[in-house]
């Protein structure tokens, strides 16, 4: 008796290229959503940093009023402040006074303002309670900061960081 083997034909041909390919696929759509994680995340620690220059920004205003008694006492550093301003030749030749000092304050924070934060404005506000009792000084200033910053569908918001201090102790 004699056997015979056959061979039989497949009639499924290039079954594998087409996983293969749908493997690509999925691979790649996985990319794309990794890429748009990163992407967000990206955006998100720049907004981080800009609010913690915002930070930076706020404490330097209050050191520089702390440092100026008399200017915070005559309401001096209130108004708003944004734009760079040259202020290379001011109080550097000689004796500057309290006036002087406030204006070259406050525009070196302009200038630091403008320079680190998008379409950024700061303002200061000092109200003094003159009735209390037992202090140089009884007024709270409110430092405030406004600026623009980009959010997670490319629009732009405004932000703003304030804080409350009272300069003089």
């Amino acid at each position: 008796m004699k056997l015979f083997f056959t061979k039989k034909t497949s009639n499924q041909q290039g079954f594998t290229l087409i996983e293969s390919m749908i493997a690509v696929v999925v691979f790649s759509f996985g990319l794309l959503a990794v890429a748009g994680v990163m992407t967000v995340a990206v955006r998100g620690n720049h907004n981080g940093y800009m609010r913690t220059q915002a930070t930076f920004l706020l404490a330097s205003a209050s050191d520089m009023m702390r440092a100026n008694a008399i200017g915070v006492r005559q309401g001096l550093y209130n108004g708003a402040y944004s734009g760079a301003v040259d202020v290379s030749g001011m109080c550097t030749s000689g004796p500057c006074g309290v006036a002087g000092l406030v204006a070259r304050d406050t525009q070196l924070w302009a200038n630091m303002i403008t320079q680190t934060l998008p379409n950024s404005e700061g303002t200061i506000d000092c109200t003094n309670h003159v009735g209390l009792p037992n202090a140089p000084y009884s007024g709270l200033c409110t430092v405030t900061i406004n600026w623009t910053e980009s959010n997670e569908i490319d629009a732009e918001s405004t932000q703003a960081a304030s804080i409350v201090v009272k300069p003089i102790l």
